[in-house]
Order: structure tokens, then C-alpha cells, then sequence
């Protein structure tokens, strides 16, 4: 509800100029979005080499050192800088893009463990898979006729039942030793984030039959299909990757 409550006070109204009007916001909504993936693998990218640098990550203590160091810092950085860019966003300030970038590069830190210590053939399937599945969904909430705000409260909804579920999870794996509550909470969470996707697609494009809206507004959009996007690749890489060791 607070991306809608976000995006909907941020329009733009047909007594104010807009920044951005029609295709040119739809346009420059996924070029930012394509920017900061591209920020983010990257990032992921860099991060893979300096590992590497000096032979196996094993035995170079001193890059292992220096990765654990950033990775720490990502971490503690995270949530300052997601409530910078939606605070920027509010202002219309203009460092809400600079936040927006700074947020994939610690995004690309905090997801490059998970995607270096899986074969390259998986990371592309799953990245693959991941576009695949955005351009469907793309189609599905382009082409509907109604209005999808509910799927962000079906969402919401799930995820605090998956947050419950993870919980009573825990407690499971402390006592007996097992998890059987895993898959399920992984599936409640993978159909919120979907429908979440859905939603915010199609946000962008009834902001841009409204006429548009402020750049901000495009940066807020691109972030939240970038969050969408890296949420669902992740879950399919972790699928792929089961499914290849399956077959060995």
C-alpha cells in the first residue's frame, strides 16, 4: 500500500508541468531500471574478479578480507539508503537518482556471494528464466482491462503469512533439527513478489496514460521493478541450482 500511496501522491496534475509525459516516462522508467541491473551484475562482476585476483578466494586471505569488509558495510548501509531515495522521491530532489544507483551497487555486494558460488550456466538460465518471466508479466498487466491494486494488498497479505510461517519455521528447525515449513514459506513469498511485479507494472503504465509524472516518480518505478526483478531472479537461481545438482 505504500508504493501506491507513494506513486499516487507524486502524479502529476493537469495544472502542473510534467517532467516526464506518456512513452517518455514508460521510456525512461525501464531505462533506469536496465541501468541499475546492469550496475548491479556489475558490480557482482567486480567483486567476482577481485576473489579471484590472486588464485583461489580460499587461499587469498587478503582479498576474502577486503570482500568481507564491503560486504559488511553493504549490509549495515542498506536501509539508509532505501529510505534516502524514497525520501528524495517525496522531495522531487534530484539526488534520488544518485541514491537509486548507490542502492543497485549495494544491492549487486549484498547478492554477489549468492550468485559467485553457483556455475555460470545457472546464473544464466535463472537470468534468462527472469526475463522470461517480466516480459509475461508485462504483457498480462499491459493487456488487462482492470485494475490490479489489489493484488498489492493479496501480497502484502501473503508475506506476512510467509513472515509467520518462517517463524513457527524456526522454531521447527531448533527443536526437531529439520525445516519442513521451507518450501512453503519460499512459494507464499515468490507468488507475493509476483503479484507485487504485476502491480507495479501496472502502475507505470496507468502513470503514463495519466499524462505522467516527475522524474522522481520514474526513478521510484524503476526501483521497484528492479527490486522485483533481483527478488525473482534469486529465487530462480536457487531453483536452477537445485534442479542441476539433482541431475549429477
Amino acid at each position: 500500500m505504500a508504493r501506491q500511496e507513494t506513486l499516487q501522491n507524486s502524479r502529476v496534475s493537469d495544472n502542473e508541468r510534467a517532467v516526464l509525459t506518456g512513452t517518455k516516462f514508460i521510456g525512461a522508467t525501464f531505462l533506469y531500471f536496465a541501468l541499475a541491473l546492469l550496475v548491479t551484475f556489475a558490480v557482482v562482476a567486480g567483486l567476482g574478479f577481485l576473489l579471484s585476483a590472486n588464485g583461489d578466494a580460499i587461499t587469498s586471505e587478503a582479498n576474502l578480507s577486503t570482500f568481507l569488509a564491503i560486504y559488511i558495510g553493504a549490509i549495515i548501509a542498506y536501509i539508509p539508503i532505501l529510505i534516502w531515495v524514497h525520501i528524495a522521491a517525496r522531495r522531487n530532489g534530484r539526488s534520488v537518482g544518485v541514491g537509486f544507483f548507490v542502492y543497485s551497487i549495494v544491492l549487486g555486494v549484498i547478492i554477489a556471494p549468492a550468485v559467485l558460488l553457483v556455475p555460470i550456466e545457472a546464473v544464466l538460465i535463472a537470468f534468462g528464466s527472469t526475463v522470461l518471466a517480466f516480459a509475461i508479466m508485462a504483457l498480462i498487466a499491459w493487456t488487462s482491462k482492470k485494475d490490479l491494486s489489489g493484488l498489492a494488498v493479496v501480497g502484502f497479505g501473503l508475506i506476512i503469512g510467509a513472515f509467520i510461517l518462517s517463524i513457527t519455521n524456526l522454531i521447527f528447525y531448533l527443536i526437531v533439527g529439520f525445516e519442513p515449513l521451507y518450501w512453503l514459506v519460499s512459494f507464499l513469498f515468490f507468488i507475493a513478489i509476483i503479484l507485487f511485479t504485476l502491480f507495479d507494472l501496472k502502475q507505470v503504465q496507468q502513470i503514463a496514460l495519466n499524462g505522467g509524472a516527475e522524474r522522481s516518480v520514474a526513478f521510484i518505478c524503476a526501483l521497484n521493478l528492479y527490486v522485483d526483478f533481483i527478488y525473482i531472479f534469486i529465487r530462480l537461481l536457487r531453483i536452477v541450482v537445485m534442479i542441476m545438482g539433482n541431475r549429477r
